[in-house]
């Protein structure tokens, strides 16, 4: 096992500020909700990059003052970048596919949702567009409304709360 120094200490999880002072045996613990012992040494190793020393890491994020102020290569306040769906999880839009094309319909006019409502990206959604029009060419799927046995299934995203505001352009 590495060894703390006592002016060390790596958390995996950045929301966690909970930390007593060190005591004289140079673990860092820490007691939380039903009296467990939470061992900081354990988890200091989790966030350091594999092939590089641990010294050299610590030396880099941690200066030997434990009053100075760390820099982070990263900001912790940034929103994550929204991801497209289909991109995210890998799915290929197939037009045989016609209970997933609907998801993207309204259950009303039978239309495609546009873009800021399903939150596809452009590539995708020109993908969509084109495959729901090959699906209803084939017979996979109605022109004007929604299938009644697919009208129960788990909505995506809600059609009345756009992911993204609309552009009007």
């Amino acid at each position: 096992m590495l060894k703390t120094k006592p002016h060390v200490l790596f958390v995996q999880c950045r929301f966690l500020r909970m930390m007593k002072n060190i005591p004289k045996n140079g673990k860092f613990t820490a007691k939380f909700g039903d009296n467990s012992m939470f061992d900081f040494g354990e988890v200091r190793t989790s966030l350091m990059r594999k092939g590089q020393a641990p010294e050299e890491k610590c030396k880099q994020l941690f200066p030997v003052d434990p009053d100075a102020p760390i820099q982070l290569g990263f900001n912790p306040f940034q929103r994550a970048d929204r991801k497209c769906l289909l991109c995210e999880l890998g799915i290929q839009l197939d037009y045989k596919n016609g209970r997933l094309l609907q998801q993207f319909v309204s259950n009303f006019s039978g239309r495609v949702y546009d873009q800021h409502v399903t939150g596809l990206c452009k590539k995708q959604y020109q993908t969509l567009l084109a495959t729901i029009a090959t699906s209803r060419k084939a017979g996979y799927m109605p022109v004007l409304v929604k299938d009644a046995k697919y009208l129960r299934d788990p909505r995506l995203f809600d059609p009345l709360k756009p992911i993204r505001t609309h552009s009007y352009d």
